[in-house]
């Protein structure tokens, strides 16, 4: 079996690219994103291009046939000169009329971990080694639920977060299984043994292809955001929220944590585009962009749920998780407390286990990570389990919000905009 597997990827390796990726700014020069409305096509988009004396460098474009589109272009321009939308665009006889905006391609530290401390536990040892925050807590809490506990006893490989939103309390009824997830980060390690045959395909927004050597984690962040949503149930390593759910690697940061705006916006079409059903965007930035979020409209228009990180500042809450379409979540501690460093604010739906957060380290073993990033990913496991109950024919992402927002109970002591709805109850989702 795992002979086959590393046949299939050396396949998938040699694959050839869809695209070319995008040329580096040259001296001297700056990026710009010109994004267009729904209506306007490809020869539309040139004509306006043409008006603002530019040439895409790349489009972003979804060219289908629905009101609801999305294109872009990325535009170079020298350093010096400012590209903005001239005040007769307005005019419907201009090619300009088609500009819904214009905005500068920046680039960002889209994440940042609150803390790190590294396990050694190796894979087939007992996890109750991993000293997990008042594990013991965690224990003797399940003994008053003894369905709880016997999962305790018989799966070493649970975490307490994965714990506290009681997915195990759904997995006679539902471990997620087919539900295409899309985790937007810095790619996902597809030799770990606890992702192993996990991922179905990907796509590299930096490289523009979905060869898997392009999508491959190189930073660590990503793979970890992909254990606490689907790691294999199989008594060893880590489990995830959503054991069975398949996963989309959507590589849009560099080894750095950092990238260019048009790339994760180029990766929130590509899985809008491909049929993912759920996004994890344990990213943000503090800076709202317009084309963003109409890439974000896009996709939940096209049925995708996103769940996005409130941000690690302490005050407001980033972008994308910003917007109303998101599912925004902030972190808690083994305590249930809101951990100091969450970000906060209206926009929030839900809190999760996000304080020393055990979970896939590249490379292989464990590592603890602390930030609303490790949240994120606990609620986007369960956004699966709603959805592989079908609660998207009741209301797309809407009814699938609903449904979690039925399962969440508030937390003692924190306000609304600290927690939204509360901690979600994986054991509400199916009763």
């Amino acid at each position: 079996m795992r002979l086959a597997l590393q046949l299939i990827l050396a396949v998938l390796m040699a694959a050839p690219a869809v695209a070319n990726p995008l040329p580096a700014v040259p001296t001297g020069m700056k990026r710009w994103i010109v994004t267009f409305k729904p209506a306007v096509k490809a020869a539309g988009r040139d004509e306006a291009l043409a008006a603002l004396n530019v040439k895409a460098q790349a489009q972003i474009a979804t060219n289908g046939n629905t009101d609801n589109e999305f294109s872009a272009a990325v535009v170079d321009l020298p350093a010096g000169q400012t590209l903005t939308k001239p005040a007769f665009a307005a005019q419907s006889n201009t090619p300009l009329a088609g500009i819904a905006s214009i905005e500068p391609d920046q680039r960002v530290k889209w994440i940042e971990q609150a803390s790190v401390s590294f396990q050694s536990t190796p894979f087939g040892s007992a996890a109750a080694a991993l000293k997990f925050p008042d594990f013991k807590a965690i224990q003797a809490a399940a003994a008053a639920h003894p369905s709880q506990a016997s999962f305790l006893a018989d799966r070493p490989e649970l975490t307490w977060g994965v714990m506290r939103v009681h997915a195990p309390a759904a997995w006679d009824v539902t471990e997620g299984a087919g539900v295409k997830v899309a985790v937007i980060d810095t790619g996902i390690d597809l030799t770990h043994p606890d992702l192993l045959g996990k991922v179905d395909g990907g796509y590299s927004a930096i490289t523009k292809t979905e060869s898997p050597e392009d999508y491959q984690d190189d930073n660590g962040h990503g793979t970890h955001v992909s254990g606490t949503i689907a790691a294999l149930r199989d008594g060893k390593g880590v489990v995830g929220v959503a054991p069975k759910a398949r996963l989309y690697a959507v590589k849009v940061l560099d080894a750095d944590g950092s990238g260019n705006l048009s790339d994760v916006i180029d990766g929130i079409i590509w899985a809008a585009k491909n049929g993912m059903q759920v996004a994890n965007m344990s990213l943000g930035a503090p800076v709202d962009s317009p084309a963003m979020h109409r890439a974000v409209q896009y996709a939940t228009g096209m049925g995708m749920i996103i769940v996005a990180a409130a941000g690690n500042s302490g005050g407001s809450v980033g972008f994308p998780g910003a917007y109303p379409e998101v599912i925004t979540v902030s972190a808690s501690d083994s305590q249930d407390h809101i951990a100091s460093f969450s970000s906060r604010g209206p926009q929030v739906k839900f809190i999760a286990p996000g304080v020393d957060v055990v979970s896939d380290k590249l490379g292989g073993g464990f590592v603890s990570y602390s930030g609303t990033s490790m949240a994120t990913p606990h609620v986007t496991g369960l956004a699966a389990l709603a959805v592989s109950q079908g609660w998207t024919g009741l209301g797309g992402p809407d009814g699938v919000l609903h449904q979690l927002q039925k399962a969440a109970r508030p937390l003692p002591g924190l306000t609304a905009d600290e927690q939204g709805a509360g901690m979600i109850d994986a054991g509400r989702l199916v009763h």
